[in-house]
């Protein structure tokens, strides 16, 4: 009995530490082509995803859940109190999904919480509740000093979420607003995440030489692995929509920075 739970323990040890260490492999491997690049003058670029990529957005709808039960007009006392016992772990990709995790299932009670929801999500005011995904902001901005140029590309669209985006990413750390250093967000919130993203492929192409893309979206990842042939992409497994489409080929997969 001892020796089976000696041998279980070390096996839930083994599987972070592999998962860590490939991290650390391809993250090693990206720092020093940036290095490589920037000795050569080749205006190194690494692009980044925000959404579950660098910020992990489930604080922020957690603060929206919470001011949604908090909110009589809106939510019946009963689903109020299922959703105070909802925590970060708990929130899902789809809003649907995120309140039946708590047993909120009354569809009265779900469509409300999404109106509620979408008036929030996409909003400046909203965004500081966001947190930085671990190691991300040591890792950007390492990759900043040794010479890579740091392009953001973000799904999130101008018009609502501009300078909430720049505020946050100054408040985490993440080097902005500086030489070397570009956000791109969508011009219309209706515009598709993946087309937006093939769009940009064209002017980072000619803007410098993309040594690496990190994304969290397998269409975008596949996006990035087409136009940027040499560069390593990255798709970072955080919360991810359902039914995602395959991924393409030489696509590497972290779950950690």
């Amino acid at each position: 009995m001892i020796c089976r739970k000696l041998l279980a323990l070390v096996v839930c040890l083994l599987v972070p530490v592999s998962a860590m260490a490939q991290a650390g492999t391809v993250m090693q491997q990206v720092l020093a082509d940036v290095t490589a690049a920037y000795n050569k003058q080749e205006r190194p670029i690494v692009v980044f995803d925000l959404e579950g990529t660098l910020l992990d957005n489930r604080p922020r709808i957690l603060q929206i859940l919470k001011e949604f039960a908090a909110d009589k007009s809106y939510v019946t006392p009963g689903a109020a109190a299922q959703l105070q016992t909802l925590t970060v772990p708990l929130v899902k990709y789809r809003l649907p999904d995120t309140l039946a995790a708590v047993g909120v299932v009354d569809p009265a009670v779900v469509n409300n919480a999404a109106a509620f929801w979408a008036e929030r999500f996409f909003s400046d005011d909203y965004l500081k509740y966001d947190q930085p995904i671990r190691g991300a902001v040591e890792y950007v901005r390492t990759l900043y000093s040794n010479g890579a140029r740091i392009v953001y590309v973000t799904g999130r669209d101008q018009r609502r979420q501009l300078l909430g985006t720049v505020k946050a990413l100054r408040d985490n750390g993440f080097p902005i607003g500086i030489q070397g250093t570009e956000l791109i967000m969508k011009p219309t919130a209706e515009m598709q995440d993946a087309v937006f993203k093939q769009n940009m492929t064209n002017y980072l192409r000619h803007y410098g030489s993309v040594i690496a893309a990190f994304d969290s979206d397998n269409a975008n990842a596949n996006v990035y692995r087409r136009a940027f042939t040499k560069a390593t992409v990255v798709l970072f497994e955080s919360n991810q929509p359902p039914n995602p489409p395959p991924l393409s080929e030489n696509i590497v997969r972290l779950a950690a920075f």
